[in-house]
């Protein structure tokens, strides 16, 4: 029979996430992916304000901060919507005849942070097992890219400016608090070669709302945000899924055309300088394109995909992303 000691331990002890159900719970994954999933944001209120101590918690980030064998770009500072120089904030440690590049100055690191920067750790799930373990379970379910990036961030100060994502983004709030505009998108569901363009942009605002240690903040790619801090400092995680799309698939079979003897002909002679031919492009493309439809190997370009995507999940993707 456990002792009185032995048995609070048990029962402060925090639970674990180690999956996606857990990561969302109380609502359910079926239900989220029918009503959000690339669709709509979702804000989870918890009022549990130890949700996430198994994943990360405000020390833990403080830790690796100050202890943690960081070297640039693991850690960045960010002001002003934008990143500051590394060698603002960094320093390079001469160790007998090796150099260490970009190593933290711990006391300019502080300095930029009580100043009003954003302490950005990229990439943690490659070093912190909760996240990791977490980000390894969601690429296993979904087939996609999972990454995750920390921010902490003083009271009373602003994150980057307006902009949408190219993946999906799951906002954890492990301290603190955070107050987010989410606006329309300009753009549904764009591709990661198709970045957020502030020129022209006209926001339509969609939500304001305080996320709260222990909620979460889904936006699916495309829907422009900007958040910040209240009276109280802010760290929060975001989880980051960088999707593969119809695109990467159909761009195998554009790919795969090299293998057919007909496309690797010339195109018609003074093609781009005589308006004439501009109908003869626009048929051969018509011809062209049903017959590699027709004659593709689709079994094998299917196949092949899969493995490049096995592959590059095995190797962990890098993606960057903004809070």
């Amino acid at each position: 029979m456990p002792t009185v000691q032995a048995a609070e331990k048990v029962a402060t002890t925090p639970h674990r996430i180690p999956d996606f159900a857990a990561l969302l719970a109380p609502v359910l994954p079926n239900d989220f992916f029918r009503n959000h999933w690339e669709r709509q944001p979702l804000h989870l209120s918890r009022g549990g304000a130890h949700f996430y101590d198994g994943l990360l918690t405000n020390d833990d980030l403080e830790s690796i901060i100050s202890y943690a064998d960081l070297r640039s770009p693991a850690i960045q500072v960010a002001r002003d919507g934008g990143y500051v120089p590394t060698e603002a904030f960094t320093k390079n440690i001469q160790q007998g005849r090796e150099v260490f590049n970009g190593v933290p100055d711990i006391a300019k690191v502080q300095s930029e942070y009580r100043s009003g920067a954003t302490l950005v750790l990229n990439h943690l799930h490659r070093t912190w097992g909760p996240l990791r373990e977490l980000c390894e379970s969601l690429e296993n379910d979904f087939s996609h890219l999972a990454h995750a990036n920390a921010y902490l961030t003083p009271a009373d100060t602003p994150g980057f400016a307006p902009h949408y994502d190219t993946h999906e983004v799951f906002v954890l709030q492990v301290a603190g608090s955070k107050r987010w505009r989410v606006f329309q998108p300009p753009l549904t569901l764009p591709h990661h070669t198709q970045p957020f363009t502030p020129a022209g942009y006209v926001p339509r605002p969609l939500l304001e709302l305080e996320l709260k240690q222990g909620d979460l903040l889904y936006l699916p790619r495309g829907f422009v945000h900007a958040a910040h801090t209240s009276e109280v400092h802010s760290a929060h995680i975001t989880i980051g899924i960088s999707v593969y799309t119809w695109v990467e698939l159909l761009s195998e079979l554009i790919a795969s055309s090299k293998e057919f003897h007909q496309f690797r002909t010339a195109l018609p002679l003074g093609f781009a300088r005589r308006e004439e031919m501009k109908k003869t492009l626009k048929e051969g493309f018509a011809l062209g394109t049903r017959r590699l439809v027709d004659n593709c190997d689709s079994d094998r370009l299917i196949d092949d995909f899969l493995e490049k995507a096995r592959s590059r999940i095995r190797r962990g993707g890098t993606f960057q992303t903004r809070g």
